[in-house]
This record gives structure tokens, sequence and C-alpha cells, in this order.
């Protein structure tokens, strides 16, 4: 593997992992869920979270136990130990954490622990295979495990796409599609989309940015927009700002007030082309007030190392 690294991030987990591991598997939601993470066909990083308080002693024995015997009851010829220093527990001090590792026919480190902040129970585990020297990754790793966000804000984080989210924000759906990848949230009646185009020539063409826009998003009958060129990231970009259309073909302000209807939905958009990674972003936003999720999201995506 090289030495790149990225975010995975998921309902308010999220881990430092080396470039290559992608998200192969996840379930459930911020109150209990799992996650996994894949390299070269082998779950490398596993996570299981829940909103509820665990015998963390009871926990690591019965999952080493199943380390140690198979289906069947057989015995895997694994070895567990819980001695094993795995990751230092004073960089976790709202955590009480109990770890194990394994090593036979594969290896691994893992981890138990309650959260004082998030009220939380994390079981997570990092894999190897054996001729591999994985100790000091999968360390590292489990070191940059977290189970909530940061004054306010998690961090998701799908196969490099990487952005922070207000916590509010719940996942309303993601699709991901060969050279495409969308994550969509929302919070009441207001969402956030965070896409990704890779190959850009593919997508854009002859177009700049701001055509290619115009084409693929200008017969929206969700939203009314105006929009104009701009720099985004340092990079050529378009930003579109309007609202979402209302029913029967919208409310005149007054008349909003009067019948003392919500203020409009407004909408945002922010669109650029990164030429370091070859690779076409877009954050767009259905929001109230000062739609601080957008600026937050498109400020916070690592759209080319070093960004």
């Amino acid at each position: 593997m090289s030495d790149e690294t990225t975010f995975i991030g998921w309902h308010g987990i999220s881990a430092k992992v080396p470039a290559e591991w992608s998200l192969a598997a996840v379930g459930g939601d911020r109150r209990s869920g799992y996650l996994r993470a894949d390299y070269e066909q082998m779950p490398r990083l596993q996570v299981k979270w829940s909103r509820k308080h665990i015998d963390l002693e009871k926990k690591r024995q019965e999952y080493c136990k199943r380390l140690t015997v198979g289906k069947r009851r057989r015995p895997t010829g694994l070895e567990v130990s819980t001695s094993v220093k795995v990751i230092s527990k004073r960089a976790k001090p709202k955590k009480d954490i109990l770890t194990f590792a394994w090593r036979g026919a594969h290896c691994g480190m893992g981890l138990v622990w309650n959260c004082e902040v998030c009220s939380r129970a994390v079981i997570a585990q990092v894999g190897w295979p054996k001729e591999e020297e994985g100790r000091e990754t999968a360390q590292a790793v489990l070191q940059s495990l977290d189970d909530h966000g940061i004054e306010g804000w998690d961090t998701w984080g799908v196969d490099g796409l990487v952005f922070l989210a207000p916590t509010e924000y719940e996942l309303e759906g993601w699709k991901r599609m060969t050279r495409y990848l969308e994550v969509r949230l929302l919070r009441g009646d207001e969402k956030l989309k965070v896409a990704r185009w890779g190959i850009v020539p593919l997508v854009l063409g002859e177009r700049s940015v701001a055509d290619w826009f115009e084409d693929a998003f200008g017969r929206r009958r969700d939203v009314r927009w105006a929009g104009e060129e701009r720099q985004v990231k340092g990079h050529e970009g378009f930003a579109a700002s309007g609202e979402r259309r209302r029913l029967a073909g919208g409310v005149r302000t007054g008349l909003a007030r009067a019948l003392r209807r919500p203020p409009a939905v407004e909408f945002e958009a922010q669109v650029w082309h990164c030429p370091e990674s070859n690779r076409l972003y877009m954050v767009e936003a259905l929001h109230r007030g000062e739609g601080e999720a957008l600026q937050g999201a498109v400020e916070s995506v690592l759209c080319h190392r070093g960004a």
C-alpha cells in the first residue's frame, strides 16, 4: 500500500485509513450500525456501534472466543491476547477501553469501548494477512477511530470523497457508480448533497463548468435559480442560488406571512473542476437560514492531495 491516507466517515463514525481501502458494506443508522472497509478482497476495518452501554469485559471475552472457536466449534488456530498494547488510552480520555489482538493464518487488533461523550458502545477491529506487516497500520487506524464529530460537525467519507456536515443531518441515501459518487443528507426539509464525477473530459467534453451545469440542471422543476461563473476552492467553478418552488406556482412573500407560512427554502449549489484529481465536484443544498451546511461542506471537501 502507498503512504496516502483518506477518511472513512459514516453516521459520526470516522477513521483515517490507507487510501486504497474502500467502503465495502454499511448498515443501520446513527443509533446502531456497522461498516466494513476492504482491501484486496479482505476485510480490513470493521466497526459496530450502538447507543447502549455494554459490559466491556464480557463483550471482549465473547469476541475473543469467536476468534478461537470457529464454525461447528472447531479451533481456528488463532492465538488471542488481551495484553498487547493496541492504542494509547491516554489519547481517548473520555472512553473506557479494552483491547485485544490475534495472530495465525491472519492477524489483527481490536478494541471495545463505551464513550462518555456520545454514549455509544463501539467494537472495532483491523485485520491483515499473516505475510503482511500490518501492525503499525492497524494501530494508526484504531488510534484515529472516533464515534462522534467535533464541535457539531461529522466527517463523512466514502472512497476518498470526504466532507463535513452538521451532526443533525442524517443519511438520506447514497449512490456509487462507475465514475460517479454521491452522498445525500437531510435535516427535516433541509437537504445536502455532495457528488463527484471522475474522468472529467468525458463529463464536460468541450463545455465549461458553467455550461455543463446549465445543460445538466437548467430544466429542474423543483427549484428556480440563477448563477455565475466563480472560482471555487481555487478552481474553475460555478455558483447557483435561488429557492425551492412552492406548490401551485408559488406564494408571494406578503401572502405567505399573512398565512403564517414558513419562509422559502433556499437553494444553493457550487460546482468546480479540480485538475489535480481530474474530477468534478458539486455540493448543493436546500436550507433555511444562512446555509452553513453548504459552505462547511464545500470548504471541507478534500478534492486533491494537499487541499
